[in-house]
């Protein structure tokens, strides 16, 4: 049971930061392809595939362990000199044994997106409730709760995912 919880929870971990890079640094392509006119990506998935920038770069990671928890701060430069940087605090409470985690995206540009996980484990698996604010205010909350059928061995998910599009721009008028 402990290698399966250790499994989803670096699968978690692998598929946050490679989120992260891609929401921080995906302009770093767009800016290196030029004047091309390739259509930009679409959805999550496709940009999160795209994990790093195109070019040479260099990262550097701190992580500190707190009382309760950790941070984690990432950050990549560019061969333009350019950088973004990931900042992460997670927070554990073993009382309510509830995970926090609270992530913020700062890109090349200036541009900003946040994060929060809050996931608590229930009597046969857990639920996880977040909220993510791309860099133009986009919102999206994603609900899940998990069930686990220990006599089968399955887990049964129930996803709901709400997305608000970012604020129409002010006509300064």
């Amino acid at each position: 049971m402990a290698s399966q919880s250790t499994f989803f929870r670096m699968r978690r971990r692998a598929a946050t930061t490679a989120l992260g890079i891609a929401l921080t640094l995906g302009a770093w392509g767009v800016a290196q392809a030029g004047a091309s006119h390739q259509p930009k990506p679409r959805g999550l998935h496709t940009q999160a595939q795209k994990a790093r920038p195109a070019g040479d770069y260099t990262r550097h990671t701190d992580v500190q362990r707190t009382q309760n928890g950790h941070t984690r701060t990432d950050m990549w430069t560019g061969e333009n000199g350019k950088s973004a940087t990931r900042q992460a605090e997670v927070v554990n409470d073993r009382a309510t044994q509830t995970r926090t985690r609270d992530v913020e995206w700062t890109g090349p540009e200036g541009q900003q997106a946040t994060r929060s996980d809050v996931t608590q484990r229930t009597d046969n698996g857990y639920t996880r409730n977040t909220t993510a604010v791309g860099p133009k205010g986009g919102t999206t909350t994603r609900d899940v709760v998990a069930t686990h059928d220990q006599a089968s061995g399955t887990w049964n998910r129930d996803v709901t995912v709400d997305h608000s599009p970012p604020p129409a721009p002010s006509n300064g008028g």
